[in-house]
């Protein structure tokens, strides 16, 4: 005989998490809080048609909220409880057909502020017992009452950080023994209970299977899905001991993991976009190194070692664009890489806050001196701290070792066009002191020349001279004029030549000193 799958005082938990991010105004309402708030009253509102369950405006709206002053500390209620006859959250009921008759749906929206980041806490169940009669087993389709048109999906839901959803329901005897009999009968029944929450074909994949507070527990979801997964865990209850331990102090201290869980993977998931973009950056910081380079290459005889070897000019404006270039884009570069160790911090952090949580948890069991190893063993909570977070450390620390060798590229080469600029820069200095120098000295010979030359040049020759083809007599004052000129280009010339002449030597002699060595 087939066990039903027919299941007991079902549950369905939504844990979802937003950046807390105030809005600068008179209100200082919390904006993406608010939003996340909206999404609840549509879930609640317009998707469940639910009504709240006391004296109550059946609107369900931030009006419930401290908007103006939130109460102060690390881990705080943002329900007001003046407005909610002094609940700690907001309690909600709605009857739903099953079993040929009528049964109620109970739950409660509970919005918190955990640290820097909101939570809201949604619950929707099947009690276990109203007016003091146990309610009878429901088959497993009573899940679409509880997420109609996906409203409890990511999709919908958009919070910031991530979402989990909880659901735990009581076997029956049945199938605990079906349970014992085949190894694939809970993962079976979890993939009914999620193709009914859940409508299309988009279930997240099944993950792992072990065993918390003494009950079997289903994780379903994909670690390494950029965009964010559908995070979903199915707890079975098969002992008493379950239930107790799985109260209001252990929901509080869930919340509190599943945060730092969603924290961690939105911060690897940021790591693995941040990857792709730096990866990119550091390949074309190669290539436009590699450009500049090749750039400038000419033949053995032309090498940039050789002093005076000069540039073009083509060629010095594309390397004092380079220099203007690349300081901001290595100021660019580190910032990425910063954003990306501010990712591997996060895991790092929040990594430890979950264990401690871990610890507490374990602690407080423990104390109670009455139940067991396997009750109180938390290895199904611990694997993600222990073998996920670490793993997820070591690629980013992989990352940043690797990318590190990028900044240290833009700064080489900028100091070395900065090194063949300020030798180019030299270069054409000394040139132009060597064009000022023999123009001045030629000059400066014309001068002596033109001043001198009618002491040893009469006004009035006995010799004419004459121009030649032309044949006109050559002025006194016009071969004044001629000599003055002809002595300073002269001199310029023999200063130029002996200016060279240095140059060339000093290029020799730097040559053969790289040869000897």
């Amino acid at each position: 005989m087939t066990p039903s799958s027919k299941i007991y005082a079902p549950n369905v938990y939504l844990f979802a998490f937003h950046l807390c991010n105030a809005l600068e105004s008179e209100s200082n309402s919390p904006v993406e809080f608010t939003s996340l708030w909206q999404k609840c009253d549509q879930i609640l509102h317009a998707k469940l048609a639910v009504a709240v369950s006391t004296e109550l405006n059946t609107k369900f709206n931030d009006s419930y909220l401290h908007k103006k002053n939130e109460p102060v500390g690390l881990h705080v209620n943002l329900i007001d409880k003046s407005k909610v006859e002094n609940r700690n959250s907001l309690p909600f009921t709605k009857d739903i057909s099953a079993n040929d008759g009528q049964i109620p749906l109970k739950g409660f929206a509970l919005p918190q502020r955990i640290d820097d980041s909101y939570a809201l806490g949604l619950k929707i169940f099947v009690p276990e017992k109203v007016n003091s009669i146990k309610t009878p087993a429901v088959d497993v389709s009573i899940f679409k009452e509880f997420n109609p048109d996906n409203c409890l999906l990511p999709d919908f839901v958009q919070s910031y950080f991530g979402q989990t959803l909880l659901i735990t329901a009581w076997l029956s005897v049945e199938q605990n023994q079906a349970t014992r009999e085949d190894s694939q009968f809970l993962k079976k029944l979890g993939k009914q209970c999620l193709e009914k929450l859940i409508c299309g074909d988009n279930l997240p994949d099944f993950y792992r299977q072990g065993e918390l507070f003494g009950s079997p527990i289903l994780e379903y979801g994909n670690l390494s899905q950029l965009d964010g997964d559908c995070h979903v865990i199915i707890w079975f209850f098969h002992s008493t001991t379950t239930d107790e331990i799985w109260d209001e102090t252990r929901y509080s201290d869930f919340m509190d993991l599943f945060l730092y869980r969603h924290k961690i993977l939105r911060a690897y998931r940021d790591s693995r976009k941040l990857y792709a973009v730096i990866r990119e950056e550091y390949k074309q910081i190669e290539l436009d190194i590699d450009k500049t380079f090749q750039y400038l290459q000419r033949d053995k005889s032309q090498q940039r070692g050789l002093k005076g070897a000069g540039l073009k000019e083509d060629e010095l404006e594309y390397l004092e664009s380079q220099m203007i270039e690349m300081p901001p884009r290595a100021m660019k570069y580190a910032r990425m890489l910063i954003d990306l160790q501010f990712r591997e911090n996060t895991i790092a952090i929040n990594t430890q806050n979950y264990q401690d949580k871990l610890n507490q948890i374990s602690l407080d069991i423990t104390s109670a001196k009455k139940y067991n190893d396997r009750d109180t063993n938390l290895s199904f909570l611990s694997a993600f701290s222990t073998q996920n977070c670490p793993q997820f450390q070591r690629q980013i620390q992989a990352d940043l070792g690797y990318f590190k060798h990028g900044s240290g590229l833009l700064e080489q080469s900028t100091e070395a066009i900065r090194a063949i600029v300020a030798i180019e820069a030299a270069y054409r200095n000394a040139k132009l002191e060597v064009t000022i120098q023999s123009v001045g000295f030629g000059l400066g010979a014309a001068g002596v020349v033109a001043s001198s030359a009618p002491y040893f040049i009469k006004q009035d020759p006995p010799n004419k001279l004459y121009w030649p083809i032309v044949g006109g007599e050559i002025n006194s004052f016009v071969l004044v004029i001629l000599i003055s000129i002809g002595a300073g280009v002269a001199v310029w010339f023999l200063v130029l030549s002996l200016a060279n002449f240095k140059n060339i030597l000093a290029k020799f002699q730097t040559g053969r000193s790289g040869r000897d060595c």
